[in-house]
């Protein structure tokens, strides 16, 4: 019928209302989409929470199976202390280097007296006098001896050598103090002093005390040379 006639115009109502259309997708009609709202950050915080949890737990089993120090604390704690222990054993050694001077001085006074016995001297109740502060002297020592600040720091074999010298001195000086106290009173005589019976008594502890004086020695002479102290050879003390 139109192959003689005009052809349809475009702006026929046809054509208008299709250009006014949207354009269909090929791929199909799409879900709208939901919003997003507060879900990540309630996931965040449960990670979160998770996290402390795991770290908690793992604080609490080490906590619980008493585990060791980290090995640097382990180092310095040791270092401390061997140092501290270093220093109780200097100042045990320094009380003890103390007692020996306070020994030596009544030895000192000792030998003088029981020579002045032996020849007759002058000062015979002087001498008995002399000796008995001594066999006196030595009881304060081996007391202070016992109570001695970080005794437990020095060799146990050391102590107990020197508290038998000490012991077996005190006894010695006794026995010459009533050897001084015969020879005054009876009268003093050279030929009498080797049959008297106070001096033939103090024999024996005498022996003792030499031969523990002489241990004592041999061990204390290498601690006193560590801390710069006074040496002694046996026959000092």
């Amino acid at each position: 019928m139109w192959a003689d006639g005009p052809m349809p115009s475009a702006d026929t109502p046809t054509a208008m209302l299709a250009g006014l259309r949207p354009p269909r997708d090929p791929g199909g009609p799409r879900p709208p989409r939901r919003p997003l709202g507060p879900r990540r950050p309630v996931l965040i915080v449960i990670a979160a929470a998770a996290v402390v949890a795991i770290v908690a737990g793992i604080v609490l089993v080490k906590a619980l199976s008493g585990s060791p120090p980290a090995s640097g604390s382990t180092g310095t704690a040791s270092a401390t202390s061997s140092a501290s222990s270093q220093d109780a054993r200097r100042q045990a050694a320094v009380q003890m280097d103390r007692l020996l001077a306070q020994s030596v001085t009544d030895r000192a006074a000792v030998t003088n007296a029981a020579e002045d016995v032996r020849g007759c001297g002058p000062s015979l109740s002087q001498d008995a006098q002399t000796f008995a502060h001594s066999a006196s002297s030595r009881q304060q020592l081996l007391s202070r001896l016992a109570s001695l600040p970080g005794r437990s720091q020095l060799p146990a074999a050391m102590l107990q050598a020197l508290t038998s010298a000490w012991q077996a001195s005190a006894q010695v000086d006794t026995d010459l103090s009533r050897w001084a106290q015969d020879n005054a009173t009876r009268g003093c005589h050279h030929h009498r002093g080797r049959s008297d019976a106070y001096l033939r008594a103090s024999a024996a502890p005498e022996t003792r005390a030499t031969v523990a004086k002489r241990a004592f020695a041999a061990q204390w002479n290498p601690i006193a040379r560590q801390y710069g102290l006074t040496t002694y050879q046996r026959n000092q003390l």
